[in-house]
């Protein structure tokens, strides 16, 4: 029972030595380093043409965040569709189907966007292909943010 008793103290002694990972040198860290990237993809006003749409392609090299807001001016409605779209779902759309869309606004007039997207290549849609007659005026800020590796990034 000595020895067990002896055994549970040094190993005490020994263990009350161990360093948190808070209490390591951040000189030392060999981890992978990260940087946020913030990229604007649009900013000012777009004009759109009736039963027409403006898109922008975003290629993301990894998981992101769009966020941003829209207004629309101009027809009977001061109303705009925006959709984000992946490539799959940007191809069926522009002919005709119906698809799921990562964002969504329906026929507004001002909105907030904002959506979560894996790795991979999207589309940001303006679309005034419901009006027959009226051209609108898009006043939008859209920004695109995700995290690359810019430092012991392995293979």
């Amino acid at each position: 029972m000595k020895s067990v008793l002896l055994i549970i103290i040094i190993l005490g002694i020994l263990f009350s030595g161990c360093v948190s990972a808070n209490d390591l040198d951040s000189s030392v860290y060999t981890g992978p380093i990260f940087e946020t990237v913030n990229q604007n993809v649009v900013n000012g006003v777009i004009s759109v043409n009736a039963g027409e749409y403006v898109y922008y392609q975003l290629s993301l090299p990894s998981q992101a965040k769009v966020s941003g807001d829209f207004t629309a001016f101009g027809g009977s409605g001061n109303d705009i569709i925006v959709l984000i779209l992946d490539e799959n779902a940007y191809i069926n759309w522009i002919n005709g189907h119906s698809v799921s869309a990562y964002y969504n606004s329906g026929q507004m007039t001002t909105d907030s966007i904002s959506a979560s997207l894996p790795k991979g290549n999207y589309y940001l849609i303006y679309s005034n292909a419901f009006s027959s007659f009226s051209n609108k005026n898009v006043n939008t800020n859209v920004v695109v943010s995700y995290s690359i590796c810019v430092e012991n990034c392995g293979s």
